[in-house]
């Protein structure tokens, strides 16, 4: 089982690296990273969740699509450059 660690209110997930989908194998090691990001990026330990990544759901937002106007339901944690409401995800 591996664990990530996700911000409360946003219930996205909040990493350390450049990777946002970074896993940590034991719970151990997820909870020496949130202690580590409280130190250094100014997190609370009580707004940080350790979640089994089995278990984690992204949330969900709702965009309109910028070609057919339609509404779509993506990821909130979706890159720009990948969302069908940016001129990015359009543009070749």
């Amino acid at each position: 089982m591996t664990y990530v660690i996700v911000a409360k209110g946003t219930g996205l997930i909040v990493t350390d690296g450049p990777n946002k989908t970074r896993a940590y194998k034991t719970f151990g090691a997820a909870k020496a990273t949130r202690t580590r990001l409280c130190n250094k990026a100014g997190w609370n330990e009580s707004q940080l969740n350790i979640v089994a990544r089995n278990t984690y759901q992204a949330p969900r937002i709702t965009v309109r699509n910028m070609m057919t106007g339609k509404d779509v339901e993506i990821d909130a944690d979706t890159p720009w450059a990948c969302r069908v409401d940016s001129e990015a995800y359009w543009s070749n």
